[in-house]
This record gives structure tokens, C-alpha cells and sequence, in this order.
């Protein structure tokens, strides 16, 4: 009783700075280790859940796929019943020797061969009688085939055909068994053991063909022969070998008495299945359990053939499906003990802090005070420091976001004059260029109307199209010379075009469509009264971080008041204007237009630009 008061004052008595440590790491790290062992509890069972239901849904696939092809091969055993060919030459067999057996032997195979040629390295089929075996002239043991003839005698000696007989032509499946034991044919016990084992099925062949609306028999004298069709066990390998893209897991088959029919441990093949939880699986079509296999314990999922009635199992080890779980606990430990550190750390650091909070608000006022208004200030433990550094931190909140607002309202007003700028310029474009093309159709043959109509196909693709401002150099320029080409079509002789841009940087960026209306203003002003002998000649330089475009005519000029009429914010035109106003929203007012002219003796229009990419 006297231990807890005593561990109690020894607490009180300790630093502030112990203290605190001590609840940092009880707070942090004890939740921690908690939530790591939690986290591996819950994340295992929704893995072993989730491996269930996928596990099973895998199986199930594979056995729809396998009865699909059980089901084709039945279905075929019933069209061999009902052939008439068939019917007539076991109906009227009467000469047994060797040469007419062999004959018709041929004849039997070339039917078996209608219904059973697919997939000939999977499995065979044959018709056998006490006298001979029909279809049964399978490649030799030297050729590496799977499939051998059965004796007649052998097979007769055969629990296959005791069965066979007894079900009177209901097609029974007989699980994996050894070949040469099975049909007492002593020679072929020597053969490849991947050829040794196979399963089966078998009918009696009740012959009943329809011929004129009348089903024909069998006569009562006639021996009905047995369809016996020999499968590859490799049948199901093929199948299921690589269907569980998990380490150490594995399928199998079994038969409903527990004869293993397929198993990728050859060694176990026309074995008994001793598995302790088996039983439990017979009792249900399909799901899944858990059970031991070598001492391991393992995920076991299966289902029912419909054609076979035998079951597809697979088999999963529990460690392969939580493999990633173990690395997962240990690094919940080492964060547990990394965030205790770190929790060691913060707490001795945070008591030093707490006995300078006006130092640190007065060094965040001085920051204030120089314009970084992004300054925070942590929250404190003492409530009156706490209020004041949340006004302080709230003040600073509402300034930054009151010069945000007015930085994002001044470049909508930009953006948006822009664009009613772009707005203006386009179609008093388009409306020239059509106007143009009207013309060549009156005044030009139709070949060099189409070479117009191609040039103004690009230069609306790149008005229309791209929305980018500012733009290329290397794109404005391909416009700009579709636009040229137009030009000088359209006044054909009166003047030529000179672009002269060696040298600039064609991935530095401009205003779109920034020349047009100038070299506009020099061919429909310029040059409105001449016949011939015109230049424009566009030029461009770059030095010192500017861009400088020159475009100059040697057209009739203009007095200096045609000029500030051209720059006059207030007058009506709209191409020059545009172009100046523009520059100067997107670059600023050290950035526009210059224009030089005489009358009688040409124009000179400078354009400068920051060079920016």
C-alpha cells in the first residue's frame, strides 16, 4: 500500500523535461505496438479471406473448362452411336479372317477418326470386340506415342469392361491407372513411365441409327462392340500445372472413391488419397478448408466435375499467403521504436522551447515586418501565449490571402482583356483572307485557287486550334508564311516578301499572329496605289535577352500623325493597336511598337520582345 504513494512522489519530483519524455513515450509508442499486432491480425484474416474466395473461383474455372471438353467428347460418343456407317459394318459382319478384319479395321478407324481426330497426342479411341480391337493401330511404343492398342483379350479381362457391360451402354469414366497392368499386356511395362499412366471411358456401343424414320438395332447375334477412349494423364497437367501462381501450391484430381487421377507428383499417380480432411471434402459439391500436409499447414479449395463426378483440388500453404505479413509486424516494431526515439527527442527539445515563446513571437513579428507573411509560430502548452500566437498566425492566414486575391483578380483582368483582344483579331482576319480568296476565284484558274485554299487551311488550323498565348517562334513563322504565300498571290507582281529570321531561337516564345497585322497595314496602305516594285522585308535579332522584329516596306509612307493615330488607344483600327496593347499586358510597358515613316519614302515597324522560352 505504502508503494504506490511512494512511486507517486518520486514522479512529482522528477524534471519537467523526464517528465515529458516519459508520456511521449507512452503515448506514442505503446498505441504503436498495439496497432502493429492489430494490423497483423486484421490484415492476415482479410488475406486468407480474400485467398478463399479467389483460390476457389481459380478451381472452379479450370473445371468448367475441363467439363467443357469431357462434355465435347460425350457428346461425340453419342454421334458414333447413331452412325449409320457404323451400324452397317458390325450388323454384317461375317467373314472373321485376318484380311477382312484388317479391311475393315480401316474402315472403323476413318470413323473413329470423324468423331476422335482432335487433339490425337491427348487421346484415342477404339473400338474393341472379343475378335479384334478396331482403331486401335496407335503409333508404336518406338515413336514416343502415349497411346498403345489394347488386346482384346486383355481388355476383356479388364474390370473396365465387366463395368462397362454392367452399365449397359451408359458412358462411365475410370479414374488413372497403370496401363500395362491394367490390360495384362506384360510388354509395355517398360515403357517411358510419362506413358505408363492413363484414365478412360467407355460406352458399349448400342448401335441405333435412324434410316427412314425407323431406329435400327443391333441384330440379337451381333457382339456390340466397346468404345474405349485412353487419355494422356499429361490431360489434366496441361490444364492445371500453372494455374496457381503461388510458391509450393499445387492441384490435383481425385476420383469419388479417392483415386488420385492426376497429381504433378507422378509418384502418386492410380494411388489412394489418405488425407485426413478428404472425407469432409466428399461431403460438399465445393469450398474450401484447412488441413496438414507434411506437417505444413495448407488452404484447400475444391470442386465437382459435372461429367466425372471427380474433384479438383488445389493446395495452398497458409505461409505463402501471409509470406509478406511477417516483414510487415517487424516493421511495425522498428517504427514503434523509431517513433519512441523520436518521441525521446521531441520531448527533450520541447522543453527547452517552452521558456522561450516570446522570443520566438518576436522573432516571427520581425519576419512579419519584412514582408514573409508565411511565418507560423507552433502552438504552445500555456493557454495565454496559445491565444496570442493563433491571432498572430490567423492575421498572417488573412493577409496572405487577401494578396493572393488581388494577384489572381489582376491576372483574370489580364487574362481576360487577352482574350477579348484575340477575340477582336482573328475574324477581322478570316474576313480579309476570304475576301482575298474571292478574288483569285474571279482574277486565277483553279489550280492556283486550291494552292491558296491549302495555305489558308493551315494558318486556320493554327488560329483555331491552338489556344496557347504566347506561342512557338517556329509555329507563328509556319503561319506567317502560309499568310505571305496568300499575299503575294493575291497581288501578284506588285511586291515580294522577304522573311529573314536566320538565327533566332525557334522554341522562344511570342505573341500569336504578332506580324500579321503589321505586314496587313503595310500591303493594304503602303502599296494600296502601286503597280509594282514592292518590298517587305521581316527581320529579327537577339541581343541581350530582347528580341527585336523589324518589318519594313519601301511603300508611300505615312506623316507622324497617320502614326500616333495607329497607336491611339481611342482610334478605330484594330490590328496595330491590338498588337500593341497585348505586348505590353503580357510583357509590360518597356516592351511594344515602334514605327518609323516618311511620306513617299516607306515604313519601319520595331517590335520588341522579352526573349523567354
Amino acid at each position: 500500500m505504502k508503494l504506490l504513494p511512494s512511486l507517486r512522489e518520486r514522479f512529482m519530483r522528477m524534471r519537467f523535461r523526464t517528465k515529458l519524455i516519459f508520456f511521449y513515450v507512452l503515448l506514442i509508442s505503446l498505441p504503436s505496438i498495439i496497432n502493429g499486432f492489430e494490423h497483423y491480425s486484421t490484415s492476415s484474416g482479410i488475406i486468407l479471406d480474400n485467398s478463399r474466395d479467389s483460390i476457389l473461383e481459380i478451381v472452379k474455372k479450370n473445371n468448367e473448362i475441363i467439363d467443357i471438353i469431357l462434355s465435347g467428347i460425350e457428346e461425340r460418343t453419342l454421334s458414333l452411336i447413331s452412325d449409320q456407317d457404323l451400324y452397317d459394318l458390325f450388323n454384317h459382319v461375317t467373314d472373321k479372317s485376318d484380311h477382312s478384319l484388317v479391311q475393315m479395321d480401316k474402315k472403323v478407324t476413318a470413323i473413329l477418326t470423324k468423331y476422335f481426330g482432335r487433339d490425337q497426342d491427348k487421346y484415342t479411341a477404339q473400338l474393341v470386340t472379343s475378335y479384334y480391337s478396331f482403331g486401335g493401330n496407335a503409333p508404336s511404343i518406338t515413336t514416343n506415342s502415349p497411346f498403345f492398342s489394347v488386346s482384346p483379350e486383355g481388355f476383356r479381362s479388364s474390370d473396365i469392361y465387366r463395368r462397362a457391360i454392367e452399365e449397359q451402354g451408359k458412358l462411365i469414366w475410370i479414374p488413372t491407372y497403370d496401363y500395362s497392368s491394367k490390360f495384362a499386356q506384360p510388354e509395355l511395362r517398360g515403357v517411358d513411365p510419362k506413358f505408363k499412366y492413363m484414365f478412360s471411358t467407355a460406352r458399349v456401343i448400342n448401335s441405333a441409327p435412324i434410316v427412314d424414320g425407323v431406329i435400327r438395332s443391333f441384330a440379337a447375334h451381333v457382339e456390340k462392340p466397346v468404345l474405349l477412349i485412353n487419355f494422356s494423364e499429361t490431360y489434366y497437367r496441361d490444364i492445371l500445372k500453372f494455374s496457381l501462381p503461388i510458391k509450393d501450391s499445387y492441384m490435383y484430381v481425385v476420383s469419388d472413391k479417392g483415386e488420385i487421377v492426376y497429381h504433378p507428383d507422378t509418384a502418386k499417380l492410380a494411388t489412394l488419397d489418405t488425407s485426413g480432411w478428404l472425407d469432409a471434402a466428399f461431403k460438399a459439391e465445393n469450398g474450401t478448408l484447412t488441413g496438414e500436409v507434411d506437417g505444413n499447414e495448407m488452404l484447400i479449395c475444391f470442386d465437382t466435375s459435372t461429367v466425372t463426378g471427380w474433384k479438383t483440388i488445389s493446395v495452398v500453404p497458409y505461409k505463402q499467403l501471409i509470406r509478406e505479413l511477417p516483414a510487415i509486424r517487424y516493421l511495425d516494431l522498428i517504427l514503434a521504436g523509431t517513433l519512441t526515439l523520436l518521441a525521446i527527442v521531441i520531448a527533450y527539445i520541447l522543453s527547452g522551447w517552452l521558456i522561450k515563446p516570446i522570443k520566438k513571437l518576436l522573432v516571427a513579428i520581425h519576419l512579419t515586418g519584412t514582408g514573409d507573411f508565411s511565418t507560423k509560430i507552433p502552438d504552445q502548452p500555456d493557454y495565454e501565449f496559445n491565444v496570442l500566437i493563433k491571432k498572430f498566425n490567423h492575421m498572417n492566414d488573412k493577409i496572405q490571402e487577401l494578396i493572393r486575391e488581388n494577384y489572381e483578380v489582376t491576372l483574370r483582368e489580364k487574362e481576360a482583356e487577352i482574350m477579348a483582344l484575340n477575340l477582336q483579331l482573328n475574324p477581322h482576319f478570316l474576313y480579309n483572307t476570304l475576301n482575298i480568296i474571292n478574288w483569285m476565284a474571279i482574277g486565277k484558274d483553279q489550280q492556283a485557287i486550291s494552292k491558296m485554299i491549302v495555305s489558308l487551311s493551315n494558318m486556320l488550323q493554327y488560329t483555331v486550334n491552338n489556344k496557347q498565348e504566347p506561342v512557338r517562334l517556329k509555329d507563328d513563322l509556319i503561319w506567317l508564311r502560309g499568310y505571305t504565300h496568300i499575299m503575294e498571290k493575291r497581288f501578284d507582281g506588285v511586291f515580294t516578301i522577304q522573311i529573314e529570321m536566320d538565327g533566332l531561337p525557334e522554341e522562344c516564345k511570342v505573341p500569336k499572329l504578332f506580324l500579321q497585322p503589321i505586314i496587313e497595314n503595310a500591303i493594304i496602305h503602303g502599296f494600296e496605289d502601286a503597280r509594282s516594285g514592292g518590298l517587305i522585308v521581316i527581320s529579327g535579332e537577339e541581343s541581350s535577352g530582347v528580341l527585336c522584329f523589324k518589318v519594313a516596306d519601301n511603300g508611300k509612307g505615312m506623316d507622324k500623325s497617320t502614326v500616333q493615330k495607329l497607336l491611339d488607344p481611342q482610334s478605330d483600327g484594330i490590328g496595330i493597336k491590338n498588337i500593341e496593347q497585348r505586348i505590353k499586358l503580357l510583357y509590360g510597358e518597356d516592351y511594344g511598337l515602334k514605327i518609323d515613316s516618311a511620306e513617299g519614302e516607306g515604313t519601319v515597324v520595331t517590335i520588341r520582345l522579352p526573349l523567354q522560352f
